[in-house]
């Protein structure tokens, strides 16, 4: 599942054995970019979302993003769960400080929406913070007619996904439909 990014960054499963990494990760992480991701400064983070981040719960799908050195540089999990009589996937990315706006998340993101689509996830859930203007764009960018629902902190959106995105190796960003 190894495949490399951009400038030598290597896209790999993460697992219980990368918890002093992610640790490690989160903790470089400034604190703005702590909140944009969880909402909250974590750093150091709790053994309860550390555990999540490793996946040692087994119920996320957990890729990580590492540099040339092996360094932790982005992460990304997809937590599935059956709604109504389909399945969604929330989706969380976070990329390290140096690291932004050079198409890692993006690569990321894609990664991650691939993953869930071959598990028959039907939609994602996508919840941002309203300054996430990066994030925000993305979605923009990706999921044009996507609807938000607003939350009380978030906007929260659930575009859909299909079966064997991202295998044709075309642009899909105006292909998914919106989810209610």
């Amino acid at each position: 599942m190894d495949r490399t990014l951009v400038a030598g960054a290597l896209l790999r499963q993460a697992g219980p054995a990368d918890s002093d990494a992610i640790r490690e990760f989160v903790c470089r992480l400034s604190p703005r970019t702590q909140r944009l991701r969880f909402f909250a400064a974590v750093a150091p983070p709790s053994t309860g979302l550390l555990c999540a981040l490793c996946g040692t719960s087994g119920r996320a799908d957990v890729l990580l993003v590492t540099d040339s050195a092996g360094t932790v540089i982005a992460h990304g999990m997809a937590a599935d769960a059956h709604v109504r009589d389909s399945l969604e996937s929330s989706i969380g990315l976070v990329v390290a400080d140096g690291w932004q706006r050079l198409g890692v998340g993006t690569q990321l993101l894609r990664a991650l929406m691939t993953r869930a689509a071959s598990r028959g996830v039907g939609s994602l859930v996508l919840e941002v913070l309203p300054d996430n203007h990066v994030m925000l764009g993305i979605i923009g960018r990706r999921w044009p007619d996507a609807p938000a629902e607003r939350t009380p902190d978030a906007l929260v959106f659930r575009p859909a996904i299909w079966p064997g995105f991202g295998n044709s190796g075309g642009d899909h960003r105006g292909a998914g439909r919106s989810a209610a």
